[in-house]
């Protein structure tokens, strides 16, 4: 089976453990205490049951079927903060290909900044990095 790029979770609760079911790899279930465990188990088995390398890092994408609305509030919140994450990436390289493109057509380090609602202290940073 070819291995599937980001591994959609199903994520439940009962009593105090947390189980994991992953639909698109057959016979890949398992449990743990914490969500930090799950997650540590869910790649495991993901390499186990999809006969991955030992060595490799699924990445995982967790959907919560749990009842409790504090549950679903903060797994809300965290796709909002990962989500934020990916922007806040995506914007720091264009900022310092902008700082790049300014300085090369000889603009200063204090227009720049202006420009990009920066310091010039961190125009400078990103021209030396």
């Amino acid at each position: 089976m070819a291995p599937v790029s980001i591994y959609e979770v199903i994520v439940t609760r009962e009593d105090d453990a947390w189980l994991a079911d992953v639909p698109s790899v057959p016979g890949a279930h398992t449990f743990a205490r914490s969500l930090r465990g799950l997650t540590k188990s869910v790649r495991e088995v993901i390499i186990l049951m999809d006969d991955l390398d030992d060595d490799a890092t699924p990445e995982v994408a967790f959907t919560y079927q749990v009842d409790d609305p504090a549950v679903q509030d903060a797994a809300a919140v965290g796709r909002e903060r990962r989500a934020t994450r990916e922007l806040e990436d995506k914007l720091l390289a264009h900022t310092s290909d902008a700082v790049t493109a300014l300085a090369r057509e000889g603009y200063s380090v204090r227009d720049a900044a202006a420009l990009l609602d920066l310091t010039a202290g961190r125009v400078s940073q990103l021209l030396n990095a």
